[in-house]
Parts: C-alpha cells; sequence; structure tokens
C-alpha cells in the first residue's frame, strides 16, 4: 500500500492510499481482492480500528495504473477528536489478503483533532464587468486562508477530472468590521453555469508536524457569466460642420473604445419636429463619421454609442450643431 495521506475537512477525515497490485514478495495478486482496515490514534497511543473501516473488501486488478487503484475514504471523527485544543493524530491503513496474511499497519500519515475551523458563512456570488465577484462575511480577528473551489457544470466540463477544477486562495481578509470578504474570479468564461464553495484553511504544527486543518465546506451557489454590461461610452466626441465644393457635411470624430470584442459603434442624429435617424443601419468599425445628409440650417443632436460583443450598447456621447448660415 502507498501513498497514504489524510486530510482533516470539518469534522470528518479524508484518507487517500493506493491499493498495491503485487504482493510483498513482488508476486501479482492473483485473488482480485484485499481487505482494507482504518485506524487512528493519538501519537504513542494504542490505534483504534474505526466503526465501518474494518476489513473493507477492495477489488485489485494487476497491471492497472496506480490512478485507477486509488481509494479514497471520507470518514467521520469520533466526536471525542471534534472538541478542544489540537492534538496530534495517527491515521494507519492495514491490508489483509483473502488469505489472513498481512504486512501489518502502515506508516502514519498524520492529521489533528480537536476543534476545526470554522465553515464559511455567506458566500454569494454576482457578475460585474471584470468577472465573478465572490463575498462572505468576515469574522473578527480571523487568521485563517479561504479556499475557493470552482466546478464547471457544462457538459464539457462534466466530462473534466476532480484535479482539474480550479482551487484557489485568498490569504488576506479585509479589516475587521467591513462588510464583506472578497474576491473576483477573472477566468470565468462567459455562458458557463459554475458552482463555487469556500472553506477556511489553517496550518499549524504538531510534535514537529505540519498539519493542514480545514473547515467544512459552505453551501454552494450557482453563477453563469452572461457578460452583459454595456461598454464604456464614447469620449471626446467632436463635430466639425463644412462646406466644401458647395456642399454641407458634418465629420464627427470621437476617441475609440478599448473593449473585448467591441462590435463597432452605432451615430444617430436628431433634429427638432423629426423622430431620430440611426444613420448607421450597422455598427462601423472606426471611431469617425461622415454625414453628408446634414443641412446647414437644422440643429442637430448627434448621438454616438459603443456595441459590445452581445450587441449590448453604451450610454451616449452627444454633441450638438447649431444652423450655419447657407
Amino acid at each position: 500500500m502507498r501513498g497514504l495521506s489524510v486530510l482533516r475537512g470539518g469534522d470528518a477525515i479524508t484518507v487517500r492510499f493506493t491499493l498495491p497490485d503485487r504482493t510483498t514478495d513482488n508476486l501479482p495478486i492473483r485473488e482480485g481482492a484485499v481487505q482494507a482496515s482504518l485506524c487512528l490514534a493519538p501519537e504513542a497511543s494504542p490505534c483504534t480500528t474505526l466503526s465501518g473501516r474494518q476489513d473493507v473488501p477492495l477489488k485489485v486488478t494487476p497491471g492497472t495504473a496506480a490512478a485507477d487503484r486509488a481509494i479514497v475514504w471520507t470518514v467521520p471523527l469520533p466526536p471525542s477528536d471534534t472538541t478542544g485544543k489540537p492534538q496530534l493524530l495517527a491515521v494507519r491503513v492495514q491490508l489483509t489478503n483473502l488469505g489472513g496474511k498481512t504486512a501489518g499497519w502502515s506508516e502514519p500519515a498524520y492529521t489533528a483533532a480537536g476543534v476545526a475551523p470554522s465553515p464559511v458563512e455567506g458566500l454569494r456570488a454576482e457578475e460585474t464587468r471584470s468577472g465573478i465577484l465572490l463575498r462572505w462575511q468576515p469574522v473578527a480577528g480571523d487568521s485563517d486562508e479561504i479556499l475557493l473551489h470552482r466546478e464547471d457544470l457544462s457538459p464539457q466540463g462534466e466530462k473534466r477530472t476532480k484535479q482539474s477544477e480550479p482551487i484557489w486562495l485568498v490569504s488576506h481578509a479585509k479589516p475587521s468590521g467591513a462588510d464583506a470578504d472578497e474576491t473576483m474570479d477573472t477566468s470565468a468564461a462567459e455562458d458557463v453555469p459554475y458552482r463555487y464553495t469556500a472553506l477556511r484553511r489553517r496550518i499549524i504544527q504538531l510534535d514537529q508536524q505540519k498539519i493542514e486543518l480545514r473547515s467544512s465546506a459552505s453551501p454552494p451557489v450557482e453563477i453563469a457569466w452572461r457578460n452583459l454590461f454595456p461598454p464604456p461610452a464614447p469620449t471626446g466626441l467632436t463635430a466639425a460642420p463644412f462646406r466644401e465644393n458647395g456642399a454641407f457635411a458634418v465629420d464627427l470624430v470621437w476617441n475609440p473604445v478599448d473593449e473585448v470584442g467591441l462590435r463597432g459603434y452605432v451615430v444617430i442624429r436628431r433634429q427638432e419636429g423629426i423622430s431620430e435617424q440611426q444613420l448607421t443601419p450597422q455598427p462601423i468599425p472606426l471611431p469617425a463619421y461622415h454625414d453628408a445628409t446634414a443641412k446647414p440650417g437644422i440643429r442637430y443632436q448627434y448621438e454616438v454609442q459603443a456595441i459590445g460583443a452581445k450587441g449590448v450598447h453604451s450610454a451616449s456621447a452627444v454633441v450638438i450643431v447649431e444652423p450655419t448660415t447657407p
């Protein structure tokens, strides 16, 4: 048996190990099964086999990859191990073949008894222009790190392994008294449904062992980043009426809008007593427009709007052109 590890999460432990496909004599395991037992105890105390985790039958397929022989058990701790100050706990696994032979209890992996970090409360998610904003209730004097987990709920995401689902840390909380702690997920893809959970993580040192303690996971929140926010309004709009070779026209120019996926701009003209006219049936790509249909004796109001990747219009930039003498 290889790769024994243990992680405390709330009032339970998650134990991982890899079943061997060969005996201690380096021969293939022919029976196709072994029995596994799990025990835990404070260091230097007799190891107590956990109820429901004694002589558990497990299949073994010789020649398969280690990942296919990985075992993950999540086991509640006895109530006596979930209260009080942190105390080192040794976790061991014993494998027995169907003939009753065993190599004995494994070398220990370590976790800790005692009170676990408190769960994250009030987790919520909202869309912003920059991504998905995650917020949760602060705890006064809390110095634990926050672990955030994102699960892709799309059909494509369901095919991904758990190891590929992103987990990231928030190490610095807001000052005590703030309404909420927060972080921004800027890597969320558009229109993909996600499920987020959060937990607290604490690293402690016990008898030269570095132990990671986690809270139980928060209730999940689900959200999709639809990115329906309007782009910024154009700035710097100017209008220049002029005559050339007896013809009158108005040239409009403005500063380009820096927006990923911008479709372009629309130009709208308004005049008293006449309904507005959209001069650009389709968005134009450049931040300029030549209005050759304007007349010199009319007061015009021009509006320019940016169009986002999903067709959402920005607020208008506005400029007035006063009547000119023919």
